[in-house]
């Protein structure tokens, strides 16, 4: 079996291997063989198609732009691939090797991850935590495998499955100035100190645009990349926090989410897969898992 261009699945493999780990000897060590064995299967692709897959400066390595394109693809048609050579060998029930999943609300994310790591413990499962907009080039590249992220629609080209709907609001204090507020208006947020995620997260994009359409005056004073940051200043007296009501667990019994009144600050949270990927096992499987965890937790 070989790919479209002629190149064999073994150099495909090399060359995947190399862009995913930066190094020809952890992709060495990956494969099972030597790295002058790797560098050859790189060089051969190379000359092969006349085309750069990796550029090379010193020890740094990385994908050219042309590979970046193609390079999903390869990792679905090499797992592809190891399916077919388990059912060949009749151990279509096995169920190993590494699965990488990205995600930007641990509250959503980790039930689910849970879940397929008591399923399929023979798989290797990795976790990145990062904004949602940082997320999908590592889809698109290849790097990761499924993601959890949080926009107001579906990320356009992906294969998605909508998972929660949440409202995004004020996390303060119950003994503070918003802690006995049902509701609040965009005026009361003038002058108040805002913790925020990072520019990139899905969160503040939603409640930054929804403010500019208000035309609402808004004081963010940081922008932190994880939950547990914001709560913890936000309790420290640094400000008040912007977040889901998704988020809010046990461990914030102290706090309170307060909804904004706008139809705007809407979120939902969905866990794509390149469309590619979507048809693996692996990404099958973590899907089916995790549609039985939002059937379940309704």
């Amino acid at each position: 079996m070989s790919a479209p261009t002629g190149l064999s699945l073994r150099q495909l493999q090399a060359l995947e291997a190399v862009a995913r780990t930066k190094s020809f000897t952890a992709a060495a060590a990956e494969m099972g063989v030597s790295q002058p064995t790797v560098s050859n299967l790189v060089v051969s692709a190379e000359r092969q198609t006349k085309l750069k897959f990796l550029h090379r400066q010193g020890n740094l390595i990385t994908p050219t732009e042309h590979f970046e394109t193609i390079r999903p693809k390869i990792r679905a048609l090499l797992e592809l691939k190891s399916e077919v050579d388990l059912q060949v060998s009749d151990r279509s029930d096995l169920r190993a090797g590494p699965f990488w999943v990205g995600y930007s609300t641990y509250q959503t994310a980790m039930p689910c991850i849970a879940r397929f790591i008591h399923a399929h413990p023979k798989v290797t499962l990795n976790a990145r935590s990062l904004a949602s907009d940082d997320l999908l080039p590592l889809l698109r590249n290849g790097e990761i495998d499924a993601a959890f992220v949080t926009a107001p629609e579906p990320p356009e080209g992906f294969h998605c499955l909508q998972i929660a709907a949440c409202r995004i609001g004020i996390v303060t204090p119950k003994d503070g100035p918003f802690g006995k507020v049902d509701v609040l208006s965009w005026s009361d947020l003038e002058d108040v100190r805002l913790i925020q995620r990072e520019p990139q997260a899905g969160t503040r994009r939603i409640f930054e645009a929804a403010a500019s359409r208000a035309d609402a005056r808004i004081q963010t004073v940081l922008g932190l990349g994880s939950w547990g940051s914001i709560t913890t200043l936000v309790r420290e007296g640094v400000g008040h926090g912007i977040g889901l009501d998704v988020e809010m667990t046990q461990t914030d019994a102290d706090l309170r989410f307060v909804p904004i009144d706008d139809d705007h600050l809407k979120a939902r949270q969905y866990l794509i897969a390149i469309p590619t990927m979507a048809q693996t096992s692996s990404v099958r499987l973590f899907f089916d898992i995790v549609r039985e965890s939002c059937a379940g937790a309704k």
